[in-house]
């Protein structure tokens, strides 16, 4: 099967969730005999022409400011992603995250696509299914989603001013008239978004490899080798850390003996507080994040907005350590409360108290740790979803007509 993938951004360019979730679902396709291309956003030399099996072609990179009437008025990443389909002739299009930098114009055009066919020799024109996974809410709102849903709109205007575009959100629905389905990576999201029109929306969760995320080193060594306290409580806060993901909600329900280990882009500035308790990575490749993880007694995803599916709750579990995750989103469809981890309002009294539970109960926390991987195994590999989605790629195949 010849499969193409398009995603606005993916490592090293881009170090998002979604991004990484793109790579290696398109390096597992690879690995299974199927013909994988990916369409990024990408100066030329900035990417390996293939890496791991996978083709990867480019599109020019474009800044980000206008981006949401480029996204669906714009001409010229139409232009260049339809080259790139007559020569890729794909069988399925998959589309990833594409607000930024591909737009949504492509998927008409996609709708019918000239391809060669070996037995009859002749030009013919044929409709070639569409399939997107939303990993956000970006669809609907231009930035992250706090609060009273029925408010995005003024919010966006607040913070978009003269780049809010009044059509941008009918423009993507009718663009997506044309795909055969749109896959949300959560439950949580996929609610959200049927609540603004969205049709045709089903939830497939994102899986990733097990046999990659998995506790590399004992806690004691792991720390070591990263010059961290041996002895001390220690709670692992990773990604794009801000305000949204927690940050300050952590800082408010720290223990007092409790380390932190920071890992991702952050403002150190709001760490001030915690002096030597705060120990800070930066810029992690998947392969030290995972001695990270190991280092850590749990990881905390205190996301005070809509955050759809946390890469991370998946990960530490498979790491085998637990997860003190927000019931905001897509992270309580991961970890099961009082089995693998907790989940709790970030903004309450109870995210302290269970910080503190386990600063005092350490011991306990293996359990916890072991339950998860046993969950993310039998669930949430990316085995489970590379077997959902080449079920899908078949089922809307056959469902194309010539």
């Amino acid at each position: 099967m010849r499969i193409l993938l398009i995603c606005d951004g993916i490592p090293p360019m881009a170090l998002g969730g979604g991004g990484r979730i793109v790579w290696e679902t398109s390096v597992g396709l690879a690995r299974r005999g199927h013909e994988v291309t990916i369409i990024t956003a990408a100066e030329q030399g900035q990417l390996p022409f293939e890496n791991d099996g996978v083709r990867i072609r480019t599109i020019q990179p474009r800044g980000k400011r206008w981006a949401h009437y480029r996204g669906v008025f714009s001409a010229a990443p139409l232009r260049e992603i339809r080259r790139i389909l007559d020569d890729v002739q794909p069988d399925v299009i998959h589309a990833h995250n594409i607000t930024w930098q591909a737009g949504y114009r492509w998927i008409s055009a996609a709708h019918r696509v000239s391809r060669e066919r070996e037995r009859e020799r002749e030009r013919e024109r044929e409709r070639v299914p569409v399939v997107m996974t939303t990993h956000d809410t970006m669809m609907v709102s231009y930035g992250k989603v706090r609060g009273n849903e029925n408010t995005v709109w003024s919010r966006d205007l607040q913070r978009m001013r003269w780049e809010y575009n009044p059509f941008r959100n009918l423009l993507i629905r009718r663009y997506l008239r044309d795909v055969a389905a749109v896959l949300c990576v959560s439950d949580a999201l996929r609610l959200f978004l049927e609540r603004y029109g969205f049709h045709k929306l089903q939830t497939l969760h994102n899986g990733i490899d097990t046999t990659f995320w998995r506790e590399v080193s004992p806690k004691t060594d792991a720390r070591r080798a990263l010059n961290l306290p041996t002895d001390a409580p220690l709670f692992l806060l990773a990604g794009r850390i801000g305000t949204d993901k927690g940050s300050e909600a952590l800082l408010h329900a720290m223990p007092p003996d409790a380390h932190v280990l920071l890992a991702g882009r952050a403002d150190l500035s709001g760490f001030a507080l915690l002096g030597k308790r705060l120990h800070y990575f930066a810029h992690q490749t998947p392969e030290e994040m995972r001695l990270l993880y190991s280092a850590a007694d749990a990881t905390v995803v205190p996301s005070i907005y809509l955050d759809p599916f946390p890469t991370v709750c998946l990960e530490s579990m498979a790491c085998t350590r637990p997860v003190i995750a927000t019931c905001m989103g897509g992270a309580k469809e991961v970890v099961e409360d009082g089995k693998t981890g907790w989940v709790v309002d970030p903004r309450s009294s109870a995210f302290a108290e269970r910080l503190q539970w386990c600063s005092d109960h350490r011991e306990e926390l293996t359990s916890f740790g072991k339950a998860g991987r046993e969950r993310v195994e039998k669930e949430f590999s990316l085995e489970k979803n590379l077997d959902a989605l080449l079920a899908l790629y078949k089922r809307v195949i056959g469902n194309v007509s010539v």
